[in-house]
Formats: structure tokens, sequence, C-alpha cells
């Protein structure tokens, strides 16, 4: 069954500017495909980006694939304005040092860039399917991460996922959408209570 459900002709879709990033060689573009064609397709490395639009439910994700290599990372920052979510993708069979390290410095500025202030960040650990990907264990070794929900305060409070996914299993997507859709309903009901504390004042 095909994850690109049509929303409902009685309720507007609410619209989702999904950016994602991460270094080269991660696996970004044969994932938004797998999440689009729902099969798997052949990939060459991003020199630009990709942008592609997926609904689900009340949703549509408008998802910006943008390149990872180190020349194209300086222009990272014209994708980020205006941005829902954001996705950062991470190669788990990466385990050398000089690569995690290069990793993290790229995340931080994310996390750091005020476009993104308050913007949910989706930490996507790819290729989780393959043997010589890191653990849960190693990830919070390595990276300082615990899979699942928190809360992380670096000049701003991001809400975070971090979660260990396979482009070989479509249920990843489901739950990443699932995540999406109840963080984006939780936005749209502070706006209405703010609304009304401002209605009553």
């Amino acid at each position: 069954m095909s994850l690109c459900i049509k929303c409902s002709r009685r309720q507007k879709a609410t619209d989702v500017r999904v950016v994602m990033l991460g270094l080269d060689g991660t696996g970004k573009t044969y994932l938004l495909y797998q999440w689009k064609l729902n099969q798997l397709v052949e990939t060459i490395p991003t020199i630009g980006f990709n942008v592609e639009t997926i609904k689900y439910k009340q949703l549509s994700l408008t998802i910006w694939d943008v390149g990872g290599q180190e020349k194209i990372r300086p222009l990272w920052k014209h994708y980020l304005r205006d941005a829902t979510i954001l996705f950062y993708v991470i190669d788990s069979t990466q385990r050398d040092f000089q690569r995690i390290q290069e990793t993290k410095i790229e995340l931080i500025k994310l996390m750091s860039n005020d476009d993104l202030a308050g913007v949910p960040f989706i930490i996507l650990f790819n290729k989780s399917d393959l043997p010589n990907s890191l653990s849960e264990e190693e990830i919070e070794d390595e990276y300082d991460f615990k899979i699942g929900e928190k809360q992380l305060d670096i000049n701003s409070v991001h809400k975070v996922n971090v979660m260990r996914i396979s482009a070989l299993d479509p249920q990843n997507f489901t739950k990443i959408l699932d995540w999406i859709e109840l963080i984006t309903q939780k936005k749209q009901q502070d706006r209405k209570e703010k609304m009304r504390e401002r209605h009553v004042k």
C-alpha cells in the first residue's frame, strides 16, 4: 500500500515544508524516492537539490533534499527559511572518527541557526538494516543521542526525535509522518489557544 494517501476533499491539507540535510552519502535521495514511489530507486550524488511532494492523511509535505558535499553545505542556509521540519540524515554505518565529528559539527551549526529557531528536528540514523550499523548504545556513545523524542536546548529549544531507520522498511516513514502529524496538530492547537487568549483580553 502506498504511503502517499490523498487528503480528504472536505478538509484543506496542512502544508509542511521539510528540509532534509546531512553529509554526502548518507542516503537522503534514496530515502526520498523510496518514500515518494514506495519502491527502491538507484540514485546518484545530488548536486543541488531534489524536491518532491508527499500527501499523507491531512498533511501535504514538500520535501527538499539538498546535496551534502562539503562545497554545497554553505548553500544549506538558503533552504532553511520557512522550514516546518528539519530532517538530518546520518549514515549509521559510518564509524570513522573524523566523519562522525564532521557530522556533529554540521548538526550543531543547524541547531544554532536563527532561521531554525523552534523548528523540530528529526535525526535519522539511516542504513540501520546493515550488519555494521551503529547500535543504540553506540549511537549514544558516539553522538550523545538517545533514540526517541526529547527536548534539546542549543540557543533555542528544539523538539528532537532520534530514529534508527532503513529505506527497506516503509513503516519507518509512517512513524515519521505520524510524529509530524502530532506535533503539527499540537502547534495548531497552541496557536488557537493564543488567539482565544488575545480575544478574551
